[in-house]
């Protein structure tokens, strides 16, 4: 066991099946969303056929062995071991290249960072052709609801190993969803604001409000501090927090750089660098335009969304009861709360989705087009209402009309029954995003 408060995470049958044919796995995510923690469950695991040592850059002694002396801390290191934090330590990226090409054994590097790979560009660039990229969020919806049933709870490491979650996007793309008219969830009314505000970082997501508020602030001093700083040749730092809470409050909208700039008081040049630096340590997210041959009005500015709503709400001292109240911002919230959770489920996801916004000149849009791997689209719009109209699919409508790729389409709102509202179009209850259908 690896602890009383472990909690399985859905991606761990996935990071073990890459770490059986690739040399070796980055493990990238935001800060404090758990990946130390699954790291200590592979180290855990009795299902392989190695065990791993773990050392994390975190540590001041490891750091400076591995800045004084890449090429003695390289050739020291046990033949299977974890690399935490390697962000910290770009001076072993060309050993660990020289190590990998002199023995070359599946799974022998699982290396951690904080930050995406395009702020470790030495390190693709080092590893590239040997490396494959796994991502790690905060908890989904999902695995908190299953964490939460008792049988859950009582997994083992190694039994948590093949657990597999069945979501609306396998549903979908496999072809497996059956909708019954007669089975009906329960409303999430106030809890969907709850689980908004709560969000999906393990730590301060149980929190009272004001310690979860004060928590959030102390992780962007550090994202500010340490990770924009060590990382970047940025020095206006006093720009991050600034930057966040207007992001905070753009979410769900189409990002625009000019007026983010204007808002700032600052060039767009200088927003440009800064909103590079958040999006690379995970705060937030571009969602681009989908577009197609059969659809040339189509809008092309992207989408900004948080990476998470508790992290977002707390920016804007946002609790439960103010965020109910107040229906714009809940309509905004609710879009990322989704969104979050469709990366989520994208990410366990055997084939590689891609999330994208439609939106056309004429007015049509779509919150969400899931494409998989260019075969086939799926459109999902958001809504906070209990009742679902027809108008409600009039986006949706345009692309199963126009696009040959069109699998299904989605209308989620916060209602009690899934319902058919014409070939392969459905209304499904939010909660499906984590009970399925």
């Amino acid at each position: 066991m690896l602890g009383k408060g472990y909690v399985p995470r859905f991606l761990l049958s996935s990071l073990l099946s890459t770490l059986s044919w690739a040399p070796v796995v980055l493990l990238t995510g935001p800060r404090q969303s758990g990946k130390t923690t699954l790291c200590k469950a592979i180290q855990a695991s009795d299902s392989l056929p190695h065990k791993y040592e773990y050392i994390s850059f975190d540590d001041q002694a490891n750091r400076d062995f591995a800045h004084d002396d890449p090429v003695g801390f390289v050739e020291q290191l046990p033949s299977y071991v974890i690399l935490d934090e390697v962000q910290l330590v770009p001076e072993i990226y060309r050993q660990l290249k020289v190590a990998v090409d002199s023995h070359r054994v599946s799974g022998r590097f699982l290396l951690t960072g904080s930050a995406r790979l395009s702020l470790m560009s030495e390190l693709s660039d080092s590893l590239a052709g040997r490396m494959q990229l796994v991502e790690l969020y905060p908890f989904s919806q999902s695995e908190i609801h299953h964490n939460s049933s008792e049988q859950y709870k009582r997994h083992t490491v190694g039994e948590s190993e093949n657990l597999r979650v069945t979501s609306i996007l396998n549903q979908i793309f496999d072809n497996r969803l059956i909708v019954r008219e007669t089975t009906p969830q329960p409303r999430l009314v106030h809890e969907l604001s709850r689980r908004i505000v709560e969000g999906g970082y393990p730590e301060p997501r149980l929190l009272p409000i004001l310690d979860r508020q004060k928590w959030y602030q102390n992780y962007l001093r550090t994202i500010t501090s340490r990770d924009a700083y060590e990382l970047t040749s940025a020095r206006r730092l006093e720009i991050v927090p600034r930057l966040a809470g207007i992001a905070a409050a753009h979410t769900a909208q189409l990002f625009n750089l000019a007026d983010l700039a204007a808002s700032l008081d600052l060039s767009r040049n200088t927003v440009s660098e800064y909103v590079s630096i958040l999006q690379n340590l995970f705060l937030f997210q571009y969602v681009p335009s989908w577009s197609s041959n059969e659809l040339k009005r189509s809008v092309k500015a992207p989408k900004l969304h948080f990476l998470d709503t508790g992290f977002a709400c707390a920016l804007l001292n946002l609790d439960e009861d103010s965020l109910w109240k107040d229906r714009k911002r809940l309509g905004q919230m609710t879009e990322t709360f989704v969104f979050q959770e469709l990366t989520k489920l994208a990410s366990w996801y055997e084939n590689n989705l891609t999330i994208f916004h439609y939106r056309d000149r004429d007015r049509h849009e779509v919150d969400f087009v899931i494409e998989k791997s260019g075969s086939g689209i799926v459109a999902i719009e958001v809504k906070t209402r209990a009742t679902v109209k027809e108008t409600d699919f009039r986006g949706i409508r345009k692309l199963q009309q126009k696009s040959e790729n069109f699998i299904a389409g989605v209308v989620l709102y916060d209602g009690e029954r899934a319902r058919s509202f014409g070939e392969n179009l459905y209304a499904l209850p939010l909660a499906s995003l984590w009970l399925g259908v």
